[in-house]
């Protein structure tokens, strides 16, 4: 209670001075988001395996932006997190009293005067483009540390760059031997181009990855551990990540593509998307490259919306001297052809499979939309995938089969081994700000034997159904 009594002081005092300067005006938005969840079976393997887990769990989550307008040319976001709370433990626990509130965004919004040039400097969120599930397989819906540039040209042709420092392992700028190279710096650039009926961005991004910069004994004081693990999971390579080759020089990173959407013949719907990435260092086990394309064709009627989706990402060959060739990816938090596999739900229990496409091919239907009742809506969606990953990778170096084994969100799968998805969801609108949520989905794997040897026995279905409950203000 003190903590929230003494945010609500700070704020307050925080108005009143701005108030007082510039008459400033104070909105506030966010959402509060409940979830009651049973699931089994999410490390893929049966209860034959020996795995134990908790079936049933509830969760909360909320996040409060607070708005401070100036003017029309100057405002700032304090963007504020509490949560994810599980029911039952630390801030959730009996007794409550919370210490987990935490700044998800913090930044200033202003316009160069006498120029169309935006700013944005600070904590922000941030992506890059992408078209057919709603986002990019490379940076999606992850905050960062950042100055964004936006300038439109024209009523048709606007450009966006970026710098951002997703890590810097010094706390200062102090000299420290040691720490000559921990940095991580991120460059991007896109242009969209908006016609009647269709619009094109063609991107790019840049990286430069110090040979020092390592997350694997993090200080949570300094990173977040989810942030690295999915860092590390789209940049390294197999070597680096299961074998122990170190970088003795720093890396080198640069990605090139373009996102599509046509409506011009609407009620169809077309959307795709084509990015190529490379990771290049002087050791070539280091190095990892690959390529993914993604496409969704869609057809809206009165009381459904059929669609066909499908992506197809590179996968790893045989040989890991030569590194990995994955397309790497720098966090990809919103990139969801599924709702239960990938990061699709509408607040829990998703991505148990992986963050993007990279490696896998996949193929789907779905039927969104769906509404007989007002206010009600359903979506049922079935997925098929398919390894792109050379399944001689695993039988020339069987230690690897351990080490890619699939568990929660990080199933490898190679080209003899599959996966199905099936989604059933539900969304009823309560009232204007309140919506329940139902989420089911099951995703069942198929692992070839003489690839993964013992590790292809015992595999249990995974499952979810969920009761999501959002309220939005």
């Amino acid at each position: 209670m003190k903590k929230w009594l003494g945010l609500a002081l700070g704020l307050g005092l925080m108005a009143g001075g701005v108030s007082s300067a510039t008459a400033a005006e104070i909105r506030a938005s966010g959402e509060w988001a409940f979830d009651l969840s049973w699931t089994d079976n999410l490390g893929y393997r049966s209860a034959a395996h020996g795995d134990k887990e908790d079936d049933f769990n509830a969760h909360q989550r909320l996040r409060t932006q607070i708005d401070i307008i100036a003017s029309e040319n100057l405002s700032g976001v304090l963007f504020l997190e509490m949560g994810d709370s599980l029911w039952g433990s630390e801030d959730a626990a009996l007794g409550a009293d919370g210490k987990t509130v935490k700044v998800r965004r913090s930044f200033v919004d202003w316009n160069v005067p006498g120029t169309g040039l935006a700013v944005r400097m600070g904590i922000q969120g941030l992506d890059l483009p992408g078209a057919t599930f709603g986002a990019s397989p490379i940076l999606s819906d992850e905050d960062v540390a950042a100055l964004t540039l936006s300038y439109a040209v024209n009523d048709t042709v606007a450009v966006t760059g970026f710098w951002a420092r997703p890590y810097d392992g010094a706390n200062s700028n102090a000299a420290d031997g040691n720490r000559g190279f921990d940095e991580v710096d991120l460059f991007g650039l896109s242009v969209p181009v908006t016609l009647d009926g269709f619009s094109i961005t063609p991107h790019a991004m840049y990286a430069s990855i110090g040979k020092d910069v390592d997350g694997s004994n993090f200080d949570e004081n300094k990173w977040n551990s989810g942030s690295w693990e999915a860092f590390s999971d789209g940049m390294h390579s197999i070597a680096q990540q299961h074998k122990g080759v170190t970088p003795g020089e720093s890396s080198r990173a640069w990605w090139a593509g373009v996102a599509f959407e046509m409506s011009l013949l609407s009620p169809f719907e077309l959307k795709a998307d084509l990015t190529y990435g490379t990771v290049s260092n002087d050791d070539e086990a280091l190095e990892r490259s690959g390529w993914l394309a993604s496409a969704m064709a869609s057809y809206k009627l009165d009381m459904v919306t059929p669609a066909v989706f499908g992506w197809y990402g590179s996968g790893e060959d045989d040989d890991l001297g030569n590194g990995s060739e994955r397309m790497p990816s720098v966090s990809a938090q919103a990139w969801a052809p599924t709702s239960f596999g990938f990061p699709g739900s509408a607040f829990q229990q998703d991505t148990n499979f992986a963050r993007n496409g990279a490696g896998l091919m996949g193929l789907g239907v779905q039927a969104g939309d769906i509404s007989f009742i007002e206010d009600l809506t359903h979506v049922v969606r079935v997925a098929y995938m398919r390894g792109t990953n050379d399944a001689d990778l695993l039988r020339r170096d069987t230690t690897l089969r351990g080490d890619l084994a699939p568990g929660a969100g990080a199933v490898f799968l190679t080209d003899k081994d599959s996966a199905w998805e099936v989604n059933f969801d539900h969304e009823y609108k309560i009232y204007e700000n309140l919506t329940m949520i139902v989420e089911m989905g099951l995703i069942r794997l198929n692992l070839d034997e003489d690839a993964w040897g013992d590790e292809a026995d015992n595999l249990g279905t995974a499952k979810k159904a969920t009761v999501n409950l959002v309220y939005e203000f």
